[in-house]
């Protein structure tokens, strides 16, 4: 980037300094008359992150690669905390689906969501992935079983399998994948905060999700889980969650540990 991809309009600068304060990069600097300037020696550190478009009252900031189009009103009616906490709480782990696959439609709208997750200064690298129907979900489950069937650690989930059962994705009809470049550092990272934000919002729209750990696991020991799945020998599965309409509900909150939390 360069100071002409950051424009201030004079005309409609408050000369409030909110941008200077803001910018994680600290890209502006006060200038004459109080109107702030760009640093155009740490212009190159810009990663995008719209903070100063978003929080300049008299909007006279523009970045080139952020539209002023693309940028929507800040939502204003919130859920309460009180809400927010029955919402967290309610949450479980589902490992009973129906038979009923879960709309794609209603999946598009709650991956959507989670490009407002927050990434690694910005970067937005990772990628979605679903396998659609419960056939193409037990070819997964069965390629994770057969990458563990040499642990003896894991011959009682291989047996259960080769009996008919499923403990690697438990009958879920349907997978979301998370995916990324292999070397991106903070993949992991990135992928947790959109799985808990996904978990949420689907335990919000009546879906059931639980973290599918046995098939990360598989899927970095045995590359040819994700090649099978369309992934290339340079990305790496991050996450997956099974997903499908809970069997059954739940009518009570289990207790958990006491809040441990030290304040120093």
């Amino acid at each position: 980037m360069n100071s002409s991809e950051i424009v201030i309009d004079h005309s409609k600068c408050l000369k409030d300094g909110i941008c200077i304060n803001i910018c994680p990069c600290q890209i502006f600097k006060q200038g004459t008359a109080g109107i702030p300037e760009v640093n155009t020696g740490l212009i190159d550190m810009c990663i995008k992150c719209g903070h100063c478009v978003s929080a300049c009252p008299g909007n006279a900031i523009s970045v080139s690669q952020l539209k002023n189009e693309d940028f929507r009103p800040a939502p204003t009616e919130l859920p309460s905390l009180e809400a927010f906490s029955k919402l967290a709480m309610s949450r479980r782990s589902i490992r009973n689906f129906k038979d009923k696959p879960v709309e794609i439609e209603l999946l598009q709208k709650l991956i959507d969501m989670t490009r407002f997750c927050p990434t690694a200064k910005n970067t937005q690298t990772l990628s979605w992935l679903i396998v659609n129907g419960p056939e193409k979900v037990r070819k997964v489950s069965a390629a994770v079983v057969e990458t563990f069937r040499p642990n003896a650690k894991m011959a009682p989930m291989v047996e259960a399998f080769d009996q008919g059962q499923d403990p690697i994705s438990r009958g879920a009809p349907q997978l979301a994948i998370i995916y990324g470049p292999e070397k991106y550092t903070w993949g992991t990272i990135d992928a947790a905060i959109a799985t808990a934000s996904f978990e949420l919002a689907a335990k919000a729209s009546g879906v059931g999700t639980c973290w599918g750990g046995f098939i990360t696991t598989a899927a970095t020991a045995n590359k040819d889980i994700g090649k099978n799945l369309g992934l290339d020998d340079k990305e790496k599965i991050f996450a997956v969650i099974m997903l499908g309409y809970p069997r059954y509900t739940f009518k009570k909150v289990p207790p958990r540990n006491p809040l441990r939390l030290r304040i120093v």
